[in-house]
């Protein structure tokens, strides 16, 4: 009986690897620890990629916005030839002449639009970095997230399928002897009902599997059968930096702030260029006429600029202002979000560190040490069910707190480093 059970658990330890899956469907495993997903996330992530390309896209306008006016040139001559009555003949013998006109002219923005113009498409590069820094910054903190959770859910159902297997092996042993006469009926049904309830933990727990693996499998661009299975090491104990350290790095390097920093520049910028399309560009020209001119082969120079006498570009100027000041709010409105965040990240794994610290070291060993001795006791009869379920139900919701401890402050340590900015816990 027990090589059987002995079996029966290491078959399930095998299959919660994979829990749910049946023969119809099969999946390919992959362990992967924090250290190597990071490294896969930065190479394959494809929304990472795509914004990697609104960087560059940024970067080609603001080259784009560097370039000079094109100049323009203007080449006319005879439609019609009254005196040869020809089309497209543009020669007069009578005169000596040819008709051809050419007119060179070229943009000048005296206002200083153009420069402007350039200017605020770079802030629009930084904008566009910033972005990215800070998508990344958010997708590793849901890789993280992702990553603990599924683990924990793996953990416990580890656990659920070896009480499962144990309890069925209880019910097999007291179903021989009620049909003996030495156990009662309800025994049973209270070892099915502490079964079930088990199970139902279990399928609690796969449906959270299911979902943090999709979510991984996107995030890390592996195909839709692969099974992953994250290697988590959590440790013990971390050094936490000072408060105001880890305030000054969040002001530094947080991406969402420098972003909020970058659009008070931006709107800045765009009220220089807004003030800037208040001057009329000017545009200077070279015209050469041949014989539709009054003077043979005419030579002039020509100069032309709008009259600002009813657009002077006054209210996108007024709009300007207006942005200039919404950003700077917003700046502000980040700055005191980004110390909140900080604070709130910083008790948080204060506190569960300490809750850890408390925890004897011993506690999980003697936690198994525990079920073990009550499921000997129980099949040797010494002692009876209500304190067999009493331990079970003692050691299901204790290791099950432990492992949700632990995961937390995994989670905590990761949240610390993404309202900082960087990885000031390693």
């Amino acid at each position: 009986m027990k090589n059987r059970i002995l079996s029966v658990i290491c078959l399930l330890f095998i299959l919660s690897a994979k829990p749910g899956m049946t023969q119809s469907f099969s999946q390919d495993t992959v362990t992967i620890s924090v250290p190597d997903a990071e490294q896969r996330f930065v190479s394959k992530n494809l929304s990472l990629l795509m914004s990697q390309y609104d960087v560059k896209i940024a970067d080609a306008s603001y080259l784009q916005a560097k370039l000079w006016y094109n100049p323009n040139l203007y080449y006319g001559t005879t439609l019609y030839n009254q005196e040869s009555k020809k089309f497209l003949d543009n020669q007069y013998p009578a005169y000596g002449e040819t008709d051809n006109t050419f007119q060179l002219q070229q943009l000048l923005t005296i206002g200083g639009r153009h420069s402007a113009t350039a200017k605020l498409a770079k802030v629009g590069v930084k904008q566009a970095q910033y972005q990215l820094a800070d998508l990344l910054r958010s997708l590793k903190y849901q890789m993280y997230s992702d990553m603990s959770d599924l683990y924990e859910n793996q953990q416990l159902i580890k656990m659920y399928k070896l009480e499962e297997a144990k309890i069925d092996h209880l019910v097999d042993i007291t179903q021989q002897l009620y049909s003996k006469g030495n156990a009662a009926g309800d025994d049973v049904i209270r070892l099915q009902a502490q079964y079930q309830d088990v199970v139902a933990q279990e399928v609690t727990s796969e449906q959270s599997v299911y979902n943090d693996e999709q979510d991984l499998r996107i995030l890390l661009a592996y195909p839709g059968k692969i099974y992953i299975v994250p290697k988590i090491t959590i440790p013990e104990s971390v050094t936490i930096p000072a408060y105001t350290a880890m305030q000054d790095s969040a002001m530094r390097n947080r991406p969402d702030l420098m972003l909020a920093n970058a659009g008070v520049e931006y709107n800045d910028k765009n009220l220089t260029l807004q003030h800037a399309t208040q001057v009329p560009d000017l545009t200077l020209g070279v015209t050469n006429i041949g014989a539709g001119s009054v003077i043979p082969s005419y030579w002039g120079i020509s100069a032309s600029m709008d009259l600002p006498l009813f657009n002077r570009n006054q209210w996108n100027v007024a709009a300007a202002k207006y942005g200039k000041s919404q950003a700077e709010l917003n700046d502000s409105l980040s700055s005191y979000t980004v110390q909140s965040q900080v604070t709130t990240a910083f008790c948080k794994l204060l506190s569960i560190n300490e809750q850890l610290q408390k925890i004897n070291k011993d506690y999980e060993q003697n936690l198994q040490d525990m079920m073990d001795n009550a499921f000997k006791n129980y099949e040797k009869r010494y002692i009876s069910l209500l304190d067999y379920l009493s331990q079970a139900g003692t050691y299901i919701d204790g290791m099950t707190n432990l492992i949700n401890l632990r995961i937390q402050y995994f989670n905590a340590i990761h949240n610390l480093n993404y309202t900082v900015g960087i990885d000031i816990i390693k």
